[in-house]
């Protein structure tokens, strides 16, 4: 947007231009049909109300061709416009997203004959929780939905694979979760 702003008129008019416009028109075209040109007639009135319209049209004019070049524009939308007409894509802000991948080890449990992860240990994490990495310096990042090892579907799978093995029995099952983080 222009840090400065400049007072333009295309056209020059104002009411007292208008005004006096409108008097030199009628002592030329009428001069014996009106010649009281005292402020408190009604002849007076009516050129009066006509330069006054003429001003506000005057300055409509001149407000809507300013607003046509980009470099005086003063309202939001019409920067935009004559930017992308010029073929500027301005960069939004938004917030960074990446996607997280969650991890928990649970132990394992006998099944029948089948070694299957314990689930009363899955944990169940809270929508807008707050994680970070355990790097030094790392950022921060949001969660904003809510993370059920316990619960598996396909719109939201839990992938499990053996994590440790004792002999040839699981000891341990890796549940894996993923999320959006901002």
């Amino acid at each position: 947007m222009a840090t400065e702003t400049r007072d333009i008129k295309y056209i020059n008019k104002d009411f007292g231009e208008l005004r006096a416009a409108l008097i030199e028109f009628a002592k030329t075209y009428f001069p014996t049909t009106y010649n009281d040109f005292t402020p408190a007639s009604p002849g007076m009135m009516f050129m009066e109300m006509s330069a006054y319209v003429g001003d506000v049209m005057s300055f409509y004019l001149d407000n809507q061709i300013q607003e046509n070049f980009i470099q005086f524009t003063r309202q939001q939308n019409n920067l935009y416009t004559l930017a992308y007409m010029l073929g500027y894509r301005p960069k939004v802000t938004g917030a960074a997203t990446v996607t997280v991948d969650l991890y928990q080890q649970v132990p394992s449990l006998l099944s029948g004959s089948t070694y299957v992860p314990d689930y009363s240990y899955a944990l169940q994490i809270a929508e807008n929780t707050s994680i970070s990495s355990n790097l030094v310096g790392s950022t921060g990042f949001l969660i904003q939905d809510p993370v059920d090892f316990s619960f598996s579907s396909s719109a939201d799978p839990t992938q499990v694979t053996i994590y440790s093995l004792n002999g040839s029995v699981p000891e341990f099952f890796l549940l894996k979760k993923t999320r959006q983080a901002i």
